[in-house]
């Protein structure tokens, strides 16, 4: 595949600010709209949160299947990032409001929830699998998941101090809810705008036509899962530290509110908290091209670790925990600026191995891990809130209360990161140079000789070429992956030649590859530099 070009490197991470901007409402924001905003009951509030998040991590899966099966004439994931934003926003201003009674309207959140949720899935796929589409560098695709890391990071900062200041601004003119449903509106004309400019940036490149990719069959998915043990590790690893990252997130405004006792600060805290994983994200990839990917994610992961036990062990105060909550998000930036990476290495790894390319459904199970992160956090933030007897209305708490909030803002985390370790370091054994390929091609040079001078010849002719095998190799396994190129190959060799005298001859030949081997999206040819010396008896 071509390099990527500087237009594409230039707004890369620009879709991930919007759509961080708008998720970032929902993830940190949506529970406590629905206890203290819209105040229904904990109990209906604690059900729309989690019920709602069950069914969008199932969605998420069918998001990935449902970008496998269709193809359109201008990409089979780019128009993905146009049509989606646009239905998701209508449905998205549903989870922002309060209609009828309380049942009434969890119903009406509950179906606004599931419905964006599943057009985010398949822009939150697309925009991930083109990764791929756009090259098969490892530092690059190295590069293109770092600056999404950096982009959903940054759009997580801008939106810590956006979403506060458009609620509080309208607080004076209309109701509570009303404002958040404003503030909904917002947040996906932002992410629409985005999205349109990675869509135009990226023209030209995914380019698959209907021809060219398989349908996936939800078969297919499950033994793309099952098979690869790769992608489990990276999915258990990527569900626990998430639900960390989540419950810290969520977390926030409640801790902000009972321990610090000043539940404005919750913008400040939470827009430190990201600007760390902004910059984390932002190094990312050239972290990596130092130590790897699995490497630097770990580095990310055990830096949060022990950070988190200092913060835990000193009970800091708000200036010190901005400065713990920076240090430890860019350090867990490291690990989340390489996620999609990540993904992109095990979709590769199951392409070779099972020559079905599932990319799509891979890069949804992504989606996945995040959905089940919050999913969880849902579950698990009610049950602490209601273990402490937390009652949204109250000014003053308790001893009970305050330190049930931390043990879920520090000890919990911390247990979640030391275990998400296990099954990374055990499962995930693909390095960023692991895949090897070789193909074997019988050519067939046919050459003019054009003499220029005694003994000085210029080349040039047609070679075809016939593939006799193309083998993948990761680690021990080797697999048969002929299918996947084609099994003609025409190339123009031109070149110059010596015959000097006493015998020796010296031939330099170029072969200009006209022929693309690959029956995927992308671009393999082989251009072959060559040097000659023979000798005439």
């Amino acid at each position: 595949m071509p390099r990527i070009n500087t237009a594409i490197r230039s707004v890369w991470g620009v879709s991930e600010i919007g759509f961080s901007i708008a998720a970032t409402l929902e993830t940190a924001f949506f529970l406590f709209f629905l206890t203290d905003v819209a105040q229904l009951p904990l109990a209906i509030s604690g059900v729309i949160a989690a019920s709602a998040s069950a069914v969008d991590t199932v969605s998420a899966l069918l998001a990935g299947v449902f970008i496998d099966k269709f193809h359109f004439k201008k990409g089979k994931y780019r128009p993905w990032l146009i049509i989606a934003p646009i239905i998701a926003m209508v449905f998205f201003i549903m989870c922002f409001t309060k209609v009828g009674g309380d049942v009434v309207a969890g119903i009406v959140i509950s179906i606004g929830y599931v419905v964006s949720h599943f057009c985010w899935n398949i822009t939150y796929a697309g925009i991930r699998s083109m990764t791929n589409v756009l090259t098969d560098e490892p530092s690059e695709r190295a590069f293109l998941s770092g600056r999404l890391g950096a982009g959903a990071a940054l759009g997580r900062v801008i939106a810590s101090k956006l979403v506060p200041l458009i609620t509080t601004s309208l607080a004076a003119l209309v109701s509570g809810v009303l404002a958040y449903s404003i503030c909904a509106a917002v947040v996906s004309v932002i992410y629409i705008i985005a999205m349109a400019i990675c869509f135009f940036a990226t023209k030209g490149y995914d380019t698959e036509t209907k021809s060219e990719g398989k349908k996936i069959s939800f078969k297919a998915m499950g033994k793309n899962i099952i098979t690869n043990p790769n992608l489990i590790g990276v999915v258990l690893h990527d569900i626990l530290r998430l639900i960390a990252y989540y419950t810290v997130a969520a977390g926030t405004a409640y801790y902000a509110k009972v321990v610090l006792g000043d539940a404005s600060a919750s913008g400040t805290i939470l827009m430190m908290f990201y600007l760390g994983c902004f910059v984390g994200s932002f190094i990312a990839a050239r972290v990596a091209k130092k130590l790897g990917t699995k490497n630097t994610s770990i580095l990310g992961v055990v830096g949060w670790l022990v950070i988190w036990i200092i913060a835990y062990v000193l009970q800091p105060g708000y200036v010190l925990l901005n400065v713990l909550l920076v240090l430890s998000q860019v350090f867990f930036g490291l690990a989340y600026g390489l996620s999609a990476n990540l993904y992109s290495m095990c979709a590769t790894w199951s392409h070779w191995k099972t020559g079905e390319n599932t990319l799509g459904t891979t890069m949804s199970i992504m989606t996945v891990s995040v959905k089940l992160g919050v999913t969880l956090r849902a579950i698990i933030l009610p049950a602490f809130l209601s273990l402490v007897a937390y009652d949204a209305t109250a000014t003053v708490f308790d001893a009970a209360a305050i330190a049930g909030i931390e043990q879920m803002y520090f000890l919990l985390p911390i247990g979640l990161l030391v275990v998400s370790l296990i099954p990374f370091l055990l499962l995930f054994k693909i390095k960023d140079s692991d895949v090897k390929l070789r193909t074997d091609y019988l050519n067939i040079p046919v050459l003019a000789n054009f003499y220029l001078t005694r003994g000085m010849a210029l080349k040039a002719g047609v070679q075809p070429g016939f593939l006799l095998a193309a083998k993948a190799k990761e680690g021990d396994v080797k697999v048969d992956v002929k299918e996947m190129y084609k099994t003609f190959d025409l190339s123009i060799p031109v070149g110059l030649s010596y015959d000097f005298k006493f015998g020796l001859i010296l031939d330099a030949r170029y072969n200009i590859g006209v022929t693309n081997l690959a029956k995927d999206a992308g671009c393999t040819r082989n251009s072959v530099f060559a040097v000659t010396a023979g000798w005439r008896f």
